[in-house]
């Protein structure tokens, strides 16, 4: 009896990012806040645009088409596809993940779709690890998906200020059992079920009015925020505590301790409370990136994030990186994952 615990390693990723901007200064007019506001507090100094063809299926399919060019990974090698994007996609009542089967030749592998807001990526790995270790058919994941709801948020909509940075992208994520690499220790998520209904885009679900006419639908194809102030008042006591919990608890599952974390690749969120996030936890804010010359991209950060970390040298060989994430909900993920070989 073979009683070799399985493992599972990231054999690689892929990134698609739209190449076009807008600085903080052109935000200031379309949003009314002032430009040192968006650059000092918010966060951005430049944010990524997408264009007409940047959905969220034809994003994930640039991404993954990376992804298996940057591995030499030939798509029928993929048992599994977790397409971890969001719900605002081309159509509805659609999968996902059969349709990037179909564009990148996967011909051999099954899929599914995952939503977990900005927290998906951390979830996905998970689910692929679990099911690799669960199921001997299924060796090689892939994990694909892109961020589109920056297409419902209104600019000038004061209530949604800190939607602003939000921005479009995919990334994708080759995953595989049993590979000598870059692997992924211990997941630990959370939610605050206190913010279930607090931010809304009524147009896409059956609660959706069905009359486009009526006086209370202008807003309907836009991000809305029911109770502003409470939402508010919820996440000064809420958010970076939980932030602070699923970090220690992922690091305390892996065995690892503070000292021992090289690379932390979070999500973007206020300048001030990255700040005080990192440093709370011990860390030194060179020990990350702040994506203010990209803006956030939902789930794909903390992939960017880890691009950025390898090509800056943040990232060396046996570097511990503490993956972590918040998304809207609110759920708040960590994940840690040794780089290089075991």
């Amino acid at each position: 009896m073979n009683t070799k615990l399985s493992t599972c390693g990231m054999v690689g990723y892929g990134l698609y990012i739209p190449e076009e901007r807008i600085s903080a200064k052109e935000l200031e007019k379309v949003s009314g806040i002032p430009e040192n506001i968006i650059i000092e507090k918010i966060g951005i100094r430049n944010k990524v645009v997408g264009g007409a063809e940047d959905h969220c299926v034809s994003m994930a399919v640039k991404s993954a088409i990376n992804c298996l060019n940057k591995t030499q990974t030939n798509p029928e090698e993929i048992d599994l596809i977790i397409f971890n994007g969001e719900e605002y996609k081309e159509f509805i009542c659609w999968t996902a993940a059969i349709k990037v089967k179909k564009e990148i030749g996967a011909t051999h592998a099954w899929g599914f779709d995952v939503s977990y807001r900005c927290s998906a990526t951390v979830l996905a790995i998970k689910l692929a690890k679990d099911m690799m270790k669960a199921n001997d058919s299924i060796k090689t994941v892939l994990v694909t998906g892109a961020n589109t709801i920056a297409y419902l948020v209104d600019p000038a909509d004061n209530k949604s200020s800190f939607m602003l940075p939000l921005t479009v992208g995919a990334c994708s994520i080759l995953l595989k059992k049993d590979h000598p690499e870059n692997q992924i220790l211990e997941t630990y998520i959370k939610d605050e079920a206190i913010f279930a209904d607090d931010v809304v885009a009524r147009h896409n679900g059956s609660d959706d009015p069905r009359f486009p006419n009526r006086a209370d639908s202008a807003g309907l194809w836009k991000i809305q925020m029911p109770d502003y102030i409470t939402f508010k008042e919820n996440m000064r006591k809420k958010a970076i505590p939980a932030f602070l919990d699923v970090a220690t608890q992922a690091m305390r599952m892996s065995k690892i301790n503070a000292s021992q974390i090289d690379y932390v690749a979070m999500v973007h969120v206020k300048r001030e409370a990255h700040k005080q996030i990192l440093n709370t936890l011990g860390f030194e804010l060179e020990q990350s990136t702040y994506l203010d010359e990209y803006g956030h991209v939902g789930h794909v950060d903390n992939i960017l994030s880890l691009e950025q970390g390898i090509k800056n040298k943040q990232i060396q060989e046996g570097s511990h990186i503490l993956m972590l994430t918040g998304g809207l909900g609110y759920s708040f993920a960590a994940l840690v994952m040794k780089w290089g070989k075991v």
